[in-house]
């Protein structure tokens, strides 16, 4: 049976995506496995602005982060329930996953652990210049697996 991973995270869901997943694994007569990685490298990134903007002590920050956090595993799982019962409603053999971690590397190890066929996953809008310079995560996991991989951005799909 073929396994199509479709990759989500709190700034990378797409409907499209969602629906090309679902349509691809019903398709092939292929299970979808859904994972929704709780991206932590982002937490990183805000907890640093709030420190060297001196806007908050570390107290307040690492409330605002567990809030922030607490809410973004509520939002996660919400989707991973939604998207399994829409692909369930389909016919289509549907698996969830929730985890945490840096969004590149989980991904890369849930697909190699999966032996994707295929994956799909949502690339986040940012300006070329950023993506040029800091790299792109969605690219980078394109050019390490083995499968075919479904970049979907705002408005297209590659």
């Amino acid at each position: 049976m073929k396994r199509i991973l479709l990759i989500l995270a709190p700034s990378r869901i797409s409907s499209r995506c969602v629906d090309a997943a679902v349509a691809a694994a019903d398709g092939k007569k292929g299970e979808l496995i859904v994972v929704f990685i709780l991206d932590t490298s982002i937490s990183e990134e805000v907890r640093e602005r709030l420190r060297n903007l001196g806007l908050l002590g570390k107290a307040p920050s690492a409330q605002i982060l567990d809030a922030m956090r607490q809410e973004q595993e509520r939002q996660g799982r919400s989707e991973l329930a939604r998207i399994a019962e829409l692909a369930r409603g389909r016919g289509v053999a549907c698996r969830t996953v929730f985890t945490e971690g840096e969004f590149l590397g989980r991904s890369l190890e849930i697909a190699k652990s999966e032996s994707a066929h295929e994956i799909f996953v949502v690339r986040r809008s940012r300006p070329t210049l950023s993506r040029l310079l800091a790299g792109s995560a969605v690219e980078d996991l394109a050019s390490s697996v083995p499968c075919d991989v479904k970049i979907h951005d705002e408005g297209r799909s590659d």
